[in-house]
């Protein structure tokens, strides 16, 4: 896909090589390589997500004990003067 992407830039830059200014030519230019790099991103994201973890674990660590948390109230009553 990506060489698809780069030959198709090449074919549109010599097509409007002529008939374009520079400023333009390089816009464009820049467009393609943002283009281009957002489509590599995409790609790895997407092949990252698929790629299986590790395998499952044979044996869970030993639970640890807590202690039991001291509740605090939601909400302190404020004392108003």
């Amino acid at each position: 896909m990506l060489d698809f992407v780069l030959e198709m830039g090449k074919r549109l830059s010599h097509a409007l090589s002529e008939g374009v200014p520079d400023e333009a030519k390089h816009h464009l230019l820049n467009a393609q390589r943002e283009l281009i790099t957002a489509l590599v991103i995409m790609y790895e994201q997407q092949a990252g997500g698929r790629r299986p973890g590790p395998g499952p674990r044979t044996a869970s660590p030993p639970a640890r004990r807590r202690r039991p948390a001291t509740k605090k109230p939601r909400s302190a009553h404020i004392p108003i003067e």
